[in-house]
């Protein structure tokens, strides 16, 4: 795992000795498996009585660009989408990224994230993420896929509230990197969403 990633840090948090907490088991996908365990968590959004804040990870802005209007439909159902993308072409202009609440996260370079590939849905009737990040040349064992469908993915996925909750205050700190002001936000929407699902429970 690349130093600093998102999915490093929860892996690192999941230590023998750390709190009680319970290793985690990883997996290796293709990326259509990816793909379609993703749109299949996403239409669950499109059916959710209750708006969820969204934190993706895309990789790259290309990426990003072909999932774009989908994301828009997405958006249209959701109380906040951020969006972590490298800074592809045509990565801005899309009318997705102007939506009041999306928020694109360009990422730098030599950021870990820009490897990582993930989803994060949080709300008070619904919680999953996917969890993943690229290969290295190495994993391959010196030979990279000839085929953009052959790219294969190291990490996991769970509908479990308690590591998406982890994973998501992982990813905001991330976030407050670039943003501090939208890291507040996502912070204040946890909370709001934490109440709201403490109240459902009650009823």
């Amino acid at each position: 795992m690349l130093d600093g990633s998102i999915l490093q840090k929860l892996s690192l948090a999941h230590r023998p000795g750390q709190g009680g907490k319970r290793l985690l088991n990883f997996g290796v996908y293709y990326k259509n498996t990816l793909v379609a365990l993703c749109h299949a968590l996403e239409d669950h959004v499109l059916d959710c009585p209750s708006q969820p804040l969204m934190v993706t990870a895309f990789q790259r802005g290309m990426w990003y660009l072909q999932e774009a209007d989908r994301y828009g439909t997405l958006a249209a159902r959701s109380r906040q989408v951020v969006i972590m993308a490298g800074d592809d072409a045509g990565f801005t202009q899309h009318p997705t990224s102007q939506l009041e609440n999306v928020a694109l996260i360009t990422l730098a370079p030599e950021d870990p994230v820009g490897q990582e590939w993930h989803l994060i849905i949080l709300s008070p009737s619904y919680t999953a993420m996917v969890l993943c990040q690229e290969l290295s040349i190495s994993d391959y064992g010196g030979r990279e896929p000839s085929h953009d469908w052959d790219r294969k993915f190291y990490g996991l996925w769970t509908f479990e509230p308690h590591l998406v909750h982890e994973a998501l205050q992982i990813a905001i700190a991330h976030i407050g990197t670039y943003h501090p002001q939208l890291q507040q936000s996502l912070l204040s929407q946890v909370t709001a969403i934490a109440t709201s699902t403490a109240v459902n429970d009650d009823l």
